[in-house]
């Protein structure tokens, strides 16, 4: 017999309504979700959890009878009344900006419409449209059915884990054995990959070249760290980067990275076998 959990109400910031949440969830989850940033990245390295990317794609449903619904397709006309709307809101927020409603009108309605990190730092007009007219979109949606966001991924069965809070598709070892194997083999650099997100964020802090507020820097830092844990793990799965540039002797890429001429030449033998293989 199944243990029925004690389920608590919480606003979630991210949906942006009251949902219900199990009291008992991991302090590392809930400690995740509390951090705008790090809330939606991969705890092994720069790719979407599989919790924040089915955020980005909402769904609009008609229930019907006998407990069954269907997908609203969206129409000319939503998206017509969205930019409608989206130009009318625009040509406020223009006028505030020129100090029409006052000196706080232009940064209340960025507050009140807008995703700040999202924007990073491009207050144009231009920018609150694009926010407003998305925000819109799914307002004129969601007057024919109930906004809904999926609770699988593609391609899952209801027999499937929910999206994983903590991993992307490729580390959640619930998904599949390379996912598995990905994770197991990661996971042993954990502590090697968080030194290097500290230390690229350091260097790029000090040089000015990297915003804490910009989502993008937080998702480039992250990727980064992970190709240097890999090129830490094996030198030579760095080879690849270096040929594309085309310009590079193998003496070269090896002083690069470290290693002997002749392991650079071994590692680009291997790779052209198994891309004769595939061909």
């Amino acid at each position: 017999m199944k243990k029925s959990l004690k389920k608590q109400t919480a606003f979630d910031p991210y949906l942006e309504r009251i949902v219900l949440q199990p009291k008992d969830l991991p302090d590392r989850i809930h400690t995740k979700l509390s951090d705008h940033y790090a809330w939606c990245f991969c705890e092994f390295c720069g790719n979407p959890t599989e919790y924040s990317a089915i955020l980005e794609a909402p769904k609009v449903i008609k229930r019907l009878k006998r407990g069954n619904a269907k997908i609203v397709p969206l129409t000319e006309t939503m998206y017509t009344a969205a930019q409608e709307r989206a130009h009318v809101l625009t040509s406020r927020y223009e006028q505030a900006c020129e100090g029409k409603f006052g000196p706080y009108e232009a940064a209340r309605m960025l507050m009140r419409y807008c995703n700040i990190i999202e924007m990073q730092g491009d207050r144009s007009a231009d920018s609150f449209r694009e926010q407003v007219e998305r925000k819109f979109l799914l307002d004129e949606w969601a007057k024919h059915g109930k906004a809904v966001w999926a609770t699988k991924l593609p391609g899952q069965t209801d027999k499937d884990k929910k999206p994983s809070k903590l991993y992307c598709e490729n580390h959640n070892p619930q998904r599949s054995d390379n996912a598995r194997r990905a994770y197991q083999r990661d996971r042993r650099f954990i502590s090697e990959y968080n030194d290097f997100i500290e230390k690229i964020w350091s260097h790029g802090i000090n040089s000015g070249s990297l915003p804490t507020w910009d989502i993008e820097a937080h998702a480039y830092v992250r990727k980064e760290a992970y190709r240097q844990v890999q090129f830490l793990k094996s030198p030579t799965i760095m080879i690849d980067d270096f040929l594309k540039k085309g310009s590079m002797t193998q003496a070269e890429i090896a002083r690069k990275l470290g290693v002997s001429r002749q392991a650079v030449s071994a590692a680009i033998k291997r790779r052209a076998k198994k891309s004769d293989k595939c061909h």
